[in-house]
């Protein structure tokens, strides 16, 4: 069965002189919640961040997302998403994993 990419994401880039986000990419993805969502004590309190995989095709700007992943976020139905993981499997250059972990 082939994968649909299906959900519209930004990706986002920071500017380091204005710490400014704006739109890097828009892409379309594929997108599932990651196995393991953590619970973190902040202040206190339990708080629960979601945790999303968004699969998106392979272009070649993937690469300096890859080389810095604080650099970029993405925006996922007005919410933001960290990425903290980068997977291009066996970097075969046709599909990468993004994992993000939501900001509170």
């Amino acid at each position: 069965m082939a994968k649909t990419y299906d959900r519209p994401i930004s990706i986002q880039r920071i500017n380091e002189a204005s710490e400014e986000w704006s739109d890097a990419y828009s892409v379309h993805a594929s997108v599932n919640k990651a196995t393991d969502n953590n619970e973190y004590l902040h202040a206190g309190a339990i708080q629960d961040k979601r945790r999303l995989i968004f699969e998106i095709r392979y272009f070649p700007d993937c690469e300096l997302i890859a080389l810095s992943l604080s650099k970029y976020r993405i925006v996922f139905r007005g919410v933001v998403y960290n990425i903290t993981s980068y997977d291009d499997y066996m970097l075969r250059h046709k599909t990468v994993k993004l994992l993000g972990e939501s900001v509170l």
